[in-house]
């Protein structure tokens, strides 16, 4: 109850911030040990379908015994669910785990990260979006770093034609995740729409192979890698995000969220013994930037709504 009374004088804004930068820390070290998987020998589609099974189950548990009321949703939603499901969380699972496998960690984050991209086209066309200076700047300062990322690694960018493919299509199912979610949040709590969520897209993944299947074919240590990707890749940084998306529009959770690539590449360095150049240092920089401007211009913003304006200019406006 302290925890809650204080997250309410919280500014929405920040605690959007927050939140959001929270889910990108474990979404970018959760990357170093998905590769690490992978090069284990562990089918990307094993670990995708392990990662939303898994975290279904455990979700379902705890909310079964702490909140059962959030398990409730209405009949005429489930269409909704469904498509959020399967698409925002089901294919954004698939098609960023698969880009994982077939390129470097950074190549797989900057592809992905091109969603903010695709986020402001779509915004600006259902006019949810407005184009100002500052987005432009700030997305291009923030798309220019991720390059520089992935241009700084050892094997430069993993140009595997599929890989860029899949990459290039989780970046459009993250942007569906997002600009989708944040319809739903108008409803539903953001857990509510998570385990939803990931029930329709483990379903799913039903069709390809049974998962008692899959739970047979894989010894202890890498079930407690399957745990670690459930509750830390999955439930929590997803948990994270889509309240964020609450706080936030989803063009400035997508831009925030691209601090995923930087803690991605600074991981990898220390995990998977990837160097880490004064190229990606620069581009980490950028990055930095880039989303430090967008902070800046919320900043100046909320402080025009707080602050009146001086008595004099009032009077003046006010035709006395």
């Amino acid at each position: 109850m302290f925890i809650n009374s204080k997250l309410a004088q919280f500014p929405k804004h920040w605690l959007g911030v927050v939140q959001v930068t929270g889910a990108a820390i474990l979404w970018g070290t959760s990357a170093t040990l998905a590769k690490h998987l992978f090069n284990s020998a562990v089918s990307a589609f094993d670990v995708a379908q392990m990662r939303l099974t898994l975290s279904f189950i455990l979700l379902l548990v705890v909310l079964s015994i702490s909140k059962p009321m959030l398990l409730h949703v209405r009949r005429s939603d489930l269409g909704y669910l469904a498509i959020f499901g399967i698409i925002g969380l089901g294919l954004l699972q698939f098609t960023y785990l698969l880009a994982l496998s077939y390129t470097n960690v950074a190549t797989a984050l900057f592809l992905q990260y091109t969603a903010p991209i695709i986020i402001l086209i779509v915004g600006l066309l259902l006019r949810t979006e407005v184009l100002t200076g500052i987005k432009l700047v700030a997305l291009s300062t923030s798309i220019i770093g991720g390059y520089l990322i992935v241009a700084g690694t050892t094997s430069g960018f993993g140009l595997n034609p599929l890989g860029v493919i899949y990459g290039l299509a989780a970046a459009c199912t993250f942007a569906f995740y997002s600009m989708y979610g944040k319809r739903g949040l108008k409803t539903y709590n953001s857990w509510t729409l998570l385990v939803w969520g990931m029930g329709f897209g483990s379903l799913v993944w039903c069709i390809y192979q049974p998962p008692w299947t899959l739970a047979l074919r894989y010894g202890g240590l890498a079930w407690l890698q399957f745990l670690y990707i459930a509750v830390v890749a999955t439930i929590l940084p997803f948990g994270l995000y889509i309240k964020g998306l609450h706080n936030l529009s989803a063009f400035g959770a997508g831009m925030i969220g691209m601090l995923e690539p930087v803690v991605g590449a600074i991981s990898a360095f220390f995990f998977l013994g990837e160097l880490l150049s004064l190229t990606q240092i620069l581009g980490s920089s950028l990055i930095l930037l880039g989303v430090a401007l967008l902070q800046m211009n919320a900043l100046k913003r909320s402080g025009d709504q707080i602050y009146p304006p001086k008595p004099e200019l009032a009077l003046r406006q006010s035709g006395n």
